[in-house]
């Protein structure tokens, strides 16, 4: 009988002191990280997905100088017994270290940030109430605003989650990363050095042209004759080039006046089309406005307008004195 009750009194003591150490632990905070509370420990697992109303604004271009705002869904589990939270007080108290169920902090950050975007989270820090071994799902914003001078090509951002020990769960830091891409921007300045120039018959010209890329991205430019006159041989060289983004390039536009030009006062106006296309060129092509030019020609000739009159009346004396000079031999 003395046995029996030393060992129900063991007993007793033993589990006062178990009882005891779960609630010392309650008291502490359920982010505690003492060796009591990693005994027995659950992994924690954070994933991040792209909200399906936001993947068609991010599979196109983002216009420059606009705010796109992305949805995240982050998801928040454990892994542990599946049981154990439907032993609500006492399984609330072994996973979340409380009796109060405290909300998991996720912290998000943003690497690889360039210097060309502006962007950021709405809300860095979010929280997941009662995490459990199902995935509990939260909302979170990225603002994505390109400036005029970001490049038209892919680029990743990375994001990163952090979420600390709660209880028996373990800490967990999950990256992932976000695929954007900036608007092509398709715009050229053109040049003409010395756009109006003065010719005779069968005499050549060229006109020299500066093109430069004022866009985000490599262009091809196309350079088109309107309303070629054949007799005039125009001639761009070449017909296109190839600009990479804040580059320049020269192209030449020449003409041959024909015999019937340079005799009396004319002179001829030329047009010459620049479009810039997304390079390499894709099917159908991405192009940009048309740049337009203007060139001119003159010819003063042999002709004298206003005195006309004057000189027929010299050459009719000029005439009249030689056949005078004749009659008298």
């Amino acid at each position: 009988m003395t046995t029996h009750l030393k060992t129900v009194k063991a007993t007793f003591i033993i589990g006062f002191i178990l009882v005891g150490t779960l609630f010392s632990s309650s008291l502490l905070s359920p982010y505690s990280t003492t060796a009591s509370a990693k005994i027995v420990t659950y992994p924690a697992y954070i994933t991040i997905d792209i909200d399906p109303s936001s993947l068609e604004a991010l599979n196109t271009p983002i216009t420059i100088e606009t705010a796109l705002t992305i949805k995240l869904k982050i998801g928040y589990f454990f892994a542990g017994p599946e049981n154990i939270l439907a032993i609500k007080t006492f399984g609330q108290l072994w996973v979340y270290g409380s009796f109060i169920v405290f909300p998991q902090q996720i912290h998000l950050t943003i690497t690889e940030k360039p210097n060309w975007a502006d962007i950021y989270l709405v809300t860095p820090d979010i929280y997941i109430d009662s995490p459990d071994i199902t995935v509990t799902y939260a909302d979170a914003n990225i603002v994505i605003s390109p400036y005029e001078n970001a490049p038209a090509q892919p680029y990743s951002i990375g994001i990163n989650a952090y979420a600390k020990p709660l209880g028996r769960i373990a800490e967990v830091n999950f990256s992932t990363t976000l695929n954007f891409q900036p608007e092509f921007i398709p715009l050229i300045s053109v040049e003409v050095d010395n756009p109006i120039r003065q010719v005779g018959p069968r005499e050549p010209v060229n006109f020299a042209v500066t093109i430069k890329n004022l866009g985000n991205k490599e262009i091809i430019v196309h350079g088109v004759i309107k309303d070629e006159l054949a007799e005039w041989a125009p001639l761009i060289s070449p017909t296109e080039t190839i600009i990479a983004p804040a580059g320049e390039a020269k192209m030449t536009f020449s003409v041959i006046a024909p015999y019937n030009f340079g005799w009396h006062n004319e002179q001829r106006t030329f047009t010459v089309i620049f479009t810039p296309e997304k390079s390499p060129p894709s099917t159908p092509a991405i192009t940009g406005s048309p740049h337009s030019i203007q060139v001119r020609v003159n010819s003063i000739g042999f002709s004298a307008p206003g005195f006309e009159p004057i000189l027929l009346f010299a050459a009719l004396t000029l005439v009249v004195i030689i056949l005078k000079k004749r009659k008298k031999t």
